[in-house]
């Protein structure tokens, strides 16, 4: 999930377009949600799928803990954990084959609701903030080198991080959304639309436009307007911070600020309508794409495109497989740039191929209780030295697999409705 830190200097600028579609092969079927990504992280745009906007307004909560969160939410305070855990191996893809790593995430969260505590209809502050453990190679990056295969490991240097800590109020019957304070546009903006977490994201949004990590908070403002109960928009602008993956979040007089991301969006509801079944057998294709105008950024060109089956077997409506095959070019000065590195540092010199591909195979499987298990396989063809452009070593063509598994720990304890 951690997408490390841009490099100083290349990330400071939006300078891409992005188109991002989804396509369902089961007419009015609700929109699925492979990913839990959406679920946990509380998005709160107009297009989330219905069945994470509209809570129950009586929750049922099922644990240990259960009567002192009902308590506490009666006053106010609502409270969840989820724990995600990233292990990944390149048994022959990269610069150096044969490598793991791993890393937790506990995401603790925190909403007050501002009604029940001070008589402020519509208002809620967030709060969230994560703890790394079960860490394994941070230099994971740089094993493979790539800027896909290679920007997937975990880069989490200290034990802890800020989140998320806004204020968000709710205004015209709910219609206006307006969120801001330390945030991170993936919470609005380019959402996975992928089998596994860890390998969907849009490559330039990370390394051209600037985006941290998603769990890696930035200064930031959100509005969202619905326009219809099936239209929407939304703009937000945040902060860019180079190296952001070093500070703990609450180093506020201490960011360097480099630039200002700025993104908009109109969209329609994703539901297609309530249906009695919510999660129909059924074909999905998405797609997102990306282009670069500006030549001098390092990515100029990315498009993936895949397929998912849901809920093949409707004895276990949630479990989704997938394919997918990313294309992503790399500026041309910048292919020269690898090659002269390698040059340099004792290698052949020889050229770098503009266009990669990354072949994938996927699955989001519900182990039971709310346990996600995200597994992954992929096939790189052409792979750079993005972020470990200065070695002898020539990338090699190969396989990467991972997995991600969820846990919702808050559910299981009785904090958070199940």
């Amino acid at each position: 999930m951690d997408r490390g830190s841009a490099r100083p200097g290349r990330a400071a600028w939006a300078a891409g377009a992005l188109l991002a579609a989804s396509l369902t092969g089961a007419t009015g079927a609700l929109a699925q949600q492979p990913s839990p990504v959406g679920q946990f992280n509380d998005q709160t745009q107009p297009r989330t799928d219905p069945r994470i906007a509209e809570k129950p307004a009586d929750p049922v909560r099922v644990g240990p803990l259960a009567p002192w969160a009902t308590d506490m939410a009666e006053r106010g305070l609502t409270f969840d954990i989820n724990i995600y855990d990233f292990y990944q191996a390149n048994p022959s893809a990269g610069l150096r084959t044969g490598e793991q790593s791993n890393s937790a995430y506990f995401v603790l969260s925190m909403t007050a609701d501002m009604q029940r505590i001070a008589n402020i209809s519509g208002g809620t502050i967030k709060f969230t903030q994560t703890f790394f453990g079960l860490v394994r190679n941070l230099n994971m990056a740089a094993d493979i080198g790539d800027t896909t295969l290679g920007y997937q490991p975990p880069f989490n240097p200290n034990n802890n991080r800020l989140s998320l800590l806004t204020y968000q109020q709710k205004l015209l019957d709910d219609r206006l959304v307006i969120e801001f304070g330390r945030t991170h546009p993936d919470r609005y903006y380019g959402l996975p639309p992928c089998n596994s977490i860890n390998s969907c994201f849009q490559d330039l949004f990370y390394i051209n436009a600037g985006f941290t990590s998603p769990l890696y908070a930035v200064w930031g403002a959100n509005a969202a307007y619905q326009l219809s109960p099936t239209t929407y928009i939304q703009a937000g602008a945040f902060s860019v911070n180079p190296g952001t993956n070093a500070l703990s979040g609450y180093d506020f007089g201490y960011e360097r600020l480099s630039g200002a991301l700025v993104m908009t969006e109109i969209g329609w509801r994703a539901d297609g309508g309530q249906v009695a079944n919510p999660t129909p057998t059924a074909i999905s294709l998405y797609t997102g794409t990306g282009y670069a105008f500006d030549p001098t950024i390092p990515i100029r060109f990315n498009s993936f495109f895949g397929v998912l089956l849901q809920a093949p077997d409707q004895s276990r409506p949630n479990d989704t497989y997938g394919l997918k095959v990313n294309w992503q070019r790399l500026n041309e000065n910048y292919t020269q740039f690898l090659s002269e590195a390698n040059f340099i540092s004792g290698g052949t010199g020889a050229p770098y191929a503009r266009d990669k591909f990354v072949f994938e195979a996927n699955a989001h499987l519900d182990v039971g209780a709310g346990v996600i298990l995200e597994p992954v396989v992929q096939y790189v063809v052409n792979p750079n030295t993005f972020w470990n452009p200065y070695t002898a070593r020539r990338a090699k063509d190969g396989f990467y697999g991972g997995f991600t598994l969820v846990v919702p720990l808050g559910t299981l304890l009785g904090l958070a409705p199940g």
